[in-house]
């Protein structure tokens, strides 16, 4: 069913977001406007109650029927259900069946299962639609208005839009009914807060107290009621520039505005309904002159006027039109008939009616309009006290209304320049007349008795308030005040600018301000200050206006005065150290001073020429006057105007600007007062000179003060942003600054930021200050120890330590010890760990959420909470540096007794948190918060807080000392469940949050939640953590699980938010690969992977995962490489893709193949040990490229399509040769990769080559500024060639991990599919095609990668030869073809000079594989070799020589079980040479590498010594030996190999071996059964090669006869000791090994070849025959 609300907000975001030219996709937006164009026609209309409608939804009947058919749908509903459509019918006035339907919308699925808050819910989606709705007509008609800056088809789609919605019944264009909707909009609103307020009231008098549900309810109907009137008023500002509105139209407005009786809030939504039809009815070019007349005469007295029941909006509606209707009197010739002085006379009529609407209010109530739009976001005390004096008389805007929305305050703004411009252009005279009557009002003033009271109105500084309010923030309007000199504004500007009386000079200072906002307009402010005279008749005149001249002349004769008085006061002796002492008389003065001062230092903030001029130009002592002004007595928002002049003269400072002002401040601050205060009075006897921090306190004394005082330390600790190098070493301030007074350092100022104003906060609080100058006053707090930590460069120790760079010497200051001395960190950081600034530091941290929430992230209290947490932050980071390397070194070299400030029981900032334990769950819940930056910071802090060993311990509580689990998850667990649902909401993406192209910030939220999660899981894998319960388990102390009814039960966790963005989120947008997307679906694979492996969460996350159809899922969504050639818009093998972030999206890609894999993986063994063989064929289905669906299946990416990621291919990493750099020594740039192991600090590289420049410098190898640039450009290079390499190594590092996955994955799939054999011979047939080829590329590109292919190889190949011989002769053929490849790219390997051993014993290993499995003889029962059998030989052969010397080198000095490889190899092909008839190569070919001697002397010739001693790899050794003898036996089989092995002395080797030389039975020192069958098996291979030789040498060879007789006759002890262990007379020993019966057969066959016997007798006596023997 269509949701009209959902459709309708999404309408709204798109046109928010091509409002804000951030939508691309035009298609959508024309659909979705077509879509809503009826809901757009029918606006706000409703069907009122209905009788019928009543009956049919709740029938008097008895039983009521069960359903109600509602647009021709029945719907089963239950009593509760009917009684709530009614309530909500009577609420709104609805239809019932309406009421009923919105009922449904709002409802849960289950309608029988109504709760109490269904009406609540019906009434608040009602007012949310018609919101939704005329937003979205709203920002329609914005766009219509604005159609000049549109492309073209953007053009016709809103005029399209517009021209339907604006036609009439005879189809022309007309706004009039959606003007006289809109009009009747307003009266339903404005009766419906009425009847809200009605139900509040009717409560309050009967003291029925309001339940939480009903008293929010309100709320929220109030909210949306109010943003419905706004939003229906700015529809119809712009309804009148967009549509012709007729007259009629406008009558019924007026008489509308005229009855209205409601709060200030709700008229000042008229205002700017009222400027712009001033300006649509009121000039000459859009309306006749008949109809802007009758429309006058409305306002003006007479009988036609009408009757208003709100004085100051009458008077606000009448200057308003008065503004524009005067235009068209402006021309006297306009109208030749009439008389001069009837234009006089109605001049002076209109004249008088405008001054009347002033006298009534017009101005107060558009100067509280302004107040109300345009709250000052920073706690401005000048300003609010100005606008708060001009308001003194005038109504109120209630405290508890709705603040103004953004767009409502830009267009009354607007509005407001509209009629500002048009009453200085069209009613100049009025003006003056205004200004004239103030001014007499004010000499009136002055001249009547003090006690007679008298009237003044500053009605002209309410205008000018009004002005300042209209521009403000607007710098394209401020534009034209500056851009024609001869325009009226600028005209006004200067002409009220002159001969200023108090107020005005502020008001005036407020205009001059407010248009200068930006660089542009504040350097034309400045250029209008330095004007202080005009042409007047030819001669220059002084102006006696506001000018640079004018400031800077009253600064200095206030300054004059006050280094006067003191002396004078001290002649008279009269005590003058008073911090109270006033040397400013009367308030008009010290306004006019705060308004210089606030002008000047606002300037000199924006204007880069004014600072210029300031600091460069002009001759006025600046620094000494407002130093001087500020350490008076006078009132302290003076002082505090005084300190934020020199914080402006600090903005876009440079270093010599920094350090004089530093000099500047401490000679003040040092002194104990001005200079020169302080030189004209001598010390009066008996009282010490006040020192510098008693004297810094008088600036705590109140907010404003202390506020301006830490802003300029704020300002002068701050980096400079123009440095000719990034700042490394670089104090705050001058080294030596306060040395010739105390210890140098600015150590009192840290003292008195952090110690005294931000410590003791809770006093001003106390003393009666507001909560937003204590917000502003923490920022500033919070912001020094911000800049304190954040600037302190804790690299330089490490760079001192690991580097051979004189690091003291290249540094700027003195020495390391003393940059580490001297910096503000240390100071600061001991502060942290005070009781009082760590409650107040805290306090800051410990804020509702759902205030920040509504609260602009620009205010002070916003930015105070972040601010905090970034404190938070910087210590847990800090703290380590601090504690084992600043602090120690502080007090080493400190030779002053610095006051402690420290909690000595706090021994980190661990601890210092635990403290304030209760406190993390506010700054848990600020994760969630809309403030991005908060959030972020948030997220950090809690990171860390959650691999903190100390608040993670288990705690011990109650008489017995129970464990009750982690302490920081205790704090947690009531808020973890609701935070961890709203982190979730982070990983749902929609189409529209891509199309932007960059990222969302949902996404960037959800990067920084996966590193939370990721640390903690990384940090206690064993054990429940933070990640966990924000996951959604309910953690006990040692265990997790599911409680019921819970997020993570109800499948609405933070938990399956992530499972879903790593089963479904995209990963491109097309044609390009995104890095932050592909890094989201990384993590959120990562974070799954790590829950499905710990043995904590393992059954839980696998079982879920399982249920929610992951992996299908997973598969569905994974796409091909090739699909989207680009990364985040450049192609891999672009070399500048090393350089950004496409590298990291190239590495995330790869990743996120990798832990598809290894969760398949996982999945598959884990089903397999479970006997699941459904789920087992569900997912063996979809790595073959097919999901299992009813009906049909789903073609997915195949285990093998997914192989394409070896095919990523990226250029090298950068190369440089450095001439200066090239024996620094970059190893202690290296710091720990998780992916590659180690990386490349850049950060840390930077800062070593900026030492070693300096230090070259210094040792005269750079000689010039040509010779500096090659070092610049050398280092810059440099840095690009470590990023490069740090993202090639991550992409072989993640291309690694991924083929390691794969490869791991297809074998798990081989080994346990629980397919047919043929299907996975298929699959190994398969596998074996797919990754041969780039088995044998990786030979030449990467050696770990053909290791991993080379060990899947080797379990490919038993799978293809276990069911070759079963195949048929088409599937055989291929699998012998797939075989011989992989023994052809095995042989390469192994003749690869670069393969490990490690590699080449795969090879071995396959090589044997591919050997044994094929036929070597043909299979018609000749003798002939076979085809496959040639083909080996072949491959062999053309491998060369260097195959055999490589396994020989490889038998011989190898290591472990590669030995054996090797000649198990070399067998396997002298079976293939022997197969083929060409042995005799091979014999040739090893004997002339002299292997077989050598080998027999490895194996036999050493065997005994094996068993001696210790040997650990034994099993190896004996592995070798048979392996020898195996291949000695083999060897044997052919007469020239026979030979082969007799001219190798194999005898002779048998015989010094002294194996057969001794009797187990009295002198083997074999007590290990197992051990002795080891023995007996060697003998045995020995014994069959020995008998292997005399066979092919034939009984004619007597050489070799006799060879063997020998052998016989000198083991003669050996052998009967070996026929009386097998005799079976010999009780006592037992039974006969089966191995020592092999050696006795053995000797039984050599001793038959031979004729050691005298006869041969018949096998079956033989028994009784060795019974006998002795």
């Amino acid at each position: 069913m269509d949701d009209p609300l959902h459709r309708l907000q999404l309408l709204q975001r798109d046109l928010e977001a091509f409002a804000a030219s951030q939508l691309p996709n035009l298609d959508r937006l024309a659909a979705e406007l077509d879509a809503s164009t009826e809901d757009l026609k029918r606006l706000l209309q409703k069907k009122n109650k209905s009788e019928d409608s009543r009956k049919e939804l709740a029938p008097n009947t008895t039983p009521k029927p069960e359903t109600v058919k509602i647009q021709d749908v029945e719907y089963k509903i239950n009593d509760d259900f009917r009684q709530a459509a009614i309530l909500v019918a009577d609420e709104l006035d609805l239809d019932e069946l309406e009421s009923a339907k919105l009922c449904i919308e709002a409802s849960p699925e289950d309608l029988s299962q109504v709760d109490v808050a269904l009406p609540y819910r019906a009434l608040l989606r009602f007012h949310d639609y018609r919101l939704t709705l005329l937003q979205c007509l709203r920002l329609i008609l914005q766009q219509r208005d604005e159609l000049g800056d549109l492309a073209e088809d953007q053009k016709a789609l809103f005029e399209a839009v517009a021209d339907d919605l604006f036609k009439g019944t005879d189809g022309r264009a007309e706004g009039s009914t959606i003007w006289r909707k809109c009009v009747a909009g307003l009266s339903e609103v404005e009766n419906a807060l009425k009847k809200v307020d009605d139900h509040a009231q009717t409560a309050l008098m009967t003291g029925q107290a309001l339940d939480e549900q009903t008293a929010e309810a309100m709320a929220l109907q109030r909210l949306f009621l109010s943003r419905q009137h706004e939003a229906i008023a700015s529809i119809m500002t712009t309804l009148l520039r967009v549509a012709p509105i007729q007259e009629p139209d406008m009558r019924e407005f007026l008489s509308k505005a005229a009855s209205l009786e409601a709060s200030l809030d709700l008229s000042v939504h008229y205002l700017p309904i009222m400027v712009g039809a001033s300006t649509t009815f009121g000039s000459e070019d859009r309306t006749q002159a008949a109809t802007a007349r009758n429309l006058h005469n409305l306002f003006a007295t007479g009988p036609a006027q009408l009757q208003w029941k709100q004085s100051g909006l009458k008077a606000a509606a009448t200057v308003c039109w008065l503004a524009e209707y005067s235009a068209r009197f402006a021309d006297p010739t306009a109208d030749p008939m009439l008389r001069v002085a009837d234009r006089q006379q109605a001049e002076q009529e209109r004249s008088d009616l405008f001054v009347h609407g002033v006298k009534n209010g017009a101005f107060h109530l558009l100067l509280a309009a302004c107040k109300y739009t345009k709250p000052e976001v920073w706690h401005d005390p000048a300003k609010l006290g100005l606008v708060n004096y001009l308001l003194a008389d005038a109504p109120a805007i209630p405290v508890e209304a709705q603040p103004a929305s953004e767009y409502f305050a830009v267009l009354l703004g607007k509005g407001l320049q509209s009629f500002t411009n048009a009453l200085i252009s069209n009613m100049p005279d009025v003006i003056r007349r205004i200004k004239n009557d103030e001014d007499d009002q004010r000499r009136l003033k002055f001249s009547m008795p003090l006690n007679e009271p008298s009237r003044y109105e500053p009605d002209l500084e309410r205008f000018i308030v009004i002005m300042a309010y209209a521009f403000q923030n607007d710098p394209d309007a401020a534009q034209d005040f500056w851009s024609d000199k001869d325009s009226n504004l600028y005209g006004f500007l200067r002409w009220v600018s002159q001969r200023l009386p108090t107020p005005r000079v502020a008001a005036f200072c407020e205009l001059l301000t407010s248009t200068a906002s930006d660089t542009s307009s504040a350097n034309a402010a400045h250029r209008f200050l330095l004007e202080d005279t005009t042409m007047v008749s030819g001669r220059m005149r002084k102006t006696y206006s506001v000018s640079w001249a004018q400031i800077f002349a009253e600064l200095d004769t206030y300054a004059s005065s006050i280094r006067e008085k003191p002396a004078m006061l001290q002649a008279a002796g009269q005590d003058v150290s008073s911090p109270g002492a006033e040397h400013v008389e009367g308030i008009e003065t010290g306004i006019m001073l705060e308004a210089y001062l606030r002008l000047a230092a606002h300037v000199c903030r924006t204007s880069p020429e004014a600072r210029n001029w300031l600091l460069r130009e002009q001759n006025f002592h600046l620094g000494d006057n407002m130093r001087c002004l500020a350490g008076s007595g006078i009132e302290g928002r003076i002082r505090a105007s005084c300190v934020n002049m020199l914080s402006a003269m600090l903005v876009d400072k440079t270093s010599d600007v920094n350090d004089g002002m530093w000099v500047l401040l401490d000679d003040w601050i040092s002194a104990g007062g001005p200079p020169d205060a302080i030189a004209s009075r001598p010390q009066a006897l008996g009282r010490a000179a006040p020192s510098e921090r008693h004297y810094l306190q008088r600036f705590n004394d109140r907010p404003e003060t202390a506020t301006a005082f830490v802003a300029l330390l704020n300002g002068l600790i701050t980096p400079p942003t123009v440095q000719a190098e990034p700042s490394l070493d670089l104090l705050p301030f001058p080294e030596n600054l306060g040395a010739a007074h105390r210890h140098a350092g600015i150590d009192a100022y840290v003292d008195f930021a952090v110690g005294n104003v931000f410590r003791q906060l809770q006093g001003h609080m106390a003393a009666g200050a507001d909560d937003a100058e204590i917000s502003v006053l923490g920022y500033a707090c919070l912001e020094f120890i911000v800049q304190a930590l954040a600037t302190f460069n804790e690299d330089l120790v490490l760079l001192a330590n690991t580097t051979d760079i004189a690091v003291d010497s290249a540094i700027k200051t003195s020495s390391l010890a003393a940059y580490v001395r001297l910096h503000p960190f240390a100071r600061v950081m001991e502060w942290l760990f005070n009781s009082n600034v760590i409650s107040a530091l805290f306090s800051f941290a410990q804020q509702d959420i759902g205030l920040l929430n509504n609260l602009d992230a620009r205010t002070p209290k916003a930015q105070a909470t972040l601010k905090a947490v970034q404190v938070m932050n910087l210590a847990m980071k800090l703290q380590t540096t601090f504690f084992d390397i600043v602090r120690p070194l502080v007090k080493m070299h400190s030779s002053n007794k610095a006051t402690p400030v420290a909690n000595a029981a706090l021994a980190s900032f661990d601890e210092v948190v635990l403290s304030q334990i209760g406190r993390i769950t506010d700054i848990t819940t600020f994760t969630t918060c809309t403030h991005v930056d908060l959030s972020l910071e948030s997220l950090a802090l809690l990171q860390k807080l959650s691999i903190s060993r100390k608040l993670s311990d288990t705690t011990n509580a109650g008489p017995a000392r129970e464990r009750v689990g982690s302490r920081l998850i205790s704090a947690l667990s009531s808020v973890s469940d609701a935070v961890g649902m709203q982190l979730g909401e982070c990983f749902t993406i929609y189409q529209f949050d891509l199309e932007s192209g960059e990222e969302p910030v949902k996404l960037i939220k959800a990067r920084a939640i996966l590193d939370l999660l990721s640390g903690g899981l990384n940090a206690s894998p064993t054990k429940p953590t933070v990640a966990h319960i924000l996951l959604g388990f309910q953690c006990k102390e040692r265990t997790v699980e599911v409680a019921p009814h819970s997020g993570f039960a109800d499948s609405q966790s933070l938990f399956h938010g992530i499972a879903t963005c790593a089963a479904t989120a995209p990963v491109a947008i097309e044609p390009s690969n995104v890095s932050w997307l592909l890094a989201v679906k990384r993590g959120c694979l990562d974070v799954l992977l790590k829950l499905a492996l710990s043995p904590l969460t393992a059954n839980v996350v696998r079982k879920e995962l399982r249920d929610m159809d992951f992996l299908d899922a997973s598969a569905m969504h994974q796409i091909p490489t090739a699909l989207n050639a680009l990364w985040d818009s450049r192609p891999s093998t672009d070399p500048e893709a090393l350089l950004d972030t496409s590298a990291v999206a190239i590495t995330n890609f790869l990743h996120v193949r990798e832990l598809f894999f290894l969760h398949a993986a996982l999945e598959l063994r884990v089903v397999v040990e479970m006997r699941a063989y459904s789920v087992q064929e569900r997912i063996v289905s979809a790595l073959r490229g097919a999901i299992r669906a009813v009906d049909q299946d789903m073609p997915v990416l195949s285990i093998f399509d997914l192989f394409d990621f070896v095919d990523i291919e990226t250029a090298p990493a950068l190369e440089v040769s450095p001439k200066y750099l090239a024996d620094l020594d970059l190893s202690v740039c290296l710091k720990d990769d998780v992916e590659v192991g180690t990386a490349f600090d850049l950060h840390m590289a930077e800062e070593l080559f900026i030492l070693r420049r300096r230090e070259l410098a210094m040792n005269g190898t750079i000689k010039d500024a040509a010779e500096g640039q090659q070092l610049d450009d050398e280092i810059r290079a440099t840095l690009a060639s470590l990023a490069s390499q740090n993202s090639w190594r991550s992409i072989q590092g993640a291309r690694l991990s991924t083929l390691e996955a794969w490869t791991d994955l297809l074998s798990s799939l081989v080994g346990s599919s629980g397919l047919e054999p043929t299907e996975v011979a298929a699959l190994a047939l398969h596998g074996l095609q797919v990754i041969l080829p780039k088995f044998e590329k990786a030979l030449s590109d990467s050696l770990e990668s053909a290791a991993l292919l080379a060990k899947l190889t080797l379990a490919l190949v038993p799978v293809v030869t276990a069911t070759e011989r079963q195949a048929t002769q088409q599937n055989a053929d291929t699998a012998h073809e797939r075989l011989l490849s992989a023994f052809r790219v095995c042989l390469k390997t192994l003749t690869d000079s670069s393969t490990d051993l490690a590699l080449r014993d795969v090879c071995y290993r396959t090589c044997c594989a591919v050997a044994e499995s094929m036929p070597l003889r043909s299979a018609d029962g000749r003798t002939s070799p076979s085809p496959h059998a040639k083909q080996l030989m072949q491959l062999a052969q053309t491998a060369g020589d260097r195959l055999l010397t490589v396994i020989t080198e490889d038998a011989f000095s190898g290591r472990g079980s590669t030995r054996v490889s090797a000649l198990l190899f070399l067998d396997a092909l002298v079976a293939v040479f022997q197969a083929a008839r060409v042995s005799s190569s091979i014999f040739r070919a090893l004997s002339k590498l002299n292997f077989l001697p050598v080998l027999i002397d490895s194996s036999i010739g050493s065997v005994a010594s094996s068993f001696v001693g210790p040997n650990e790899d034994l099993v190896t050794t004996l592995a070798f030996f048979h392996t020898a003898l195996a291949l000695m036996l083999r060897t044997c089989r052919t007469a020239d190999g026979t030979q082969v092995i007799l001219n190798s002395g194999f005898f002779a080797a048998v015989t010094d071996s002294r194996l057969f030389s001794t009797d187990p039975d009295i002198g083997l020192d074999i007590d290990n059964p197992s051990a002795l069958r080891e023995f007996y098996r060697l003998l045995s291979a020995v014994l069959k090669v020995i008998t292997a030789l005399v066979v092919t040498r034939g009984s004619n060879n007597a050489a070799t006869l006799q060879q063997a007789m020998t052998f016989l006759q000198q083991n003669r002890f050996s052998m009967q000791a070996v026929f009386k262990r097998t005799s079976a007379l010999k009780k006592t020993s037992g039974p006969p090994e089966k191995e020592a019966e092999q050696v006795a057969d053995e000797f039984a066959r050599l001793m038959l070849v031979t004729g050691f016997l005298e006869d041969d007798e018949p096998a079956h006596q033989r028994a009784s025959m060795l019974n006998g023997f002795t």
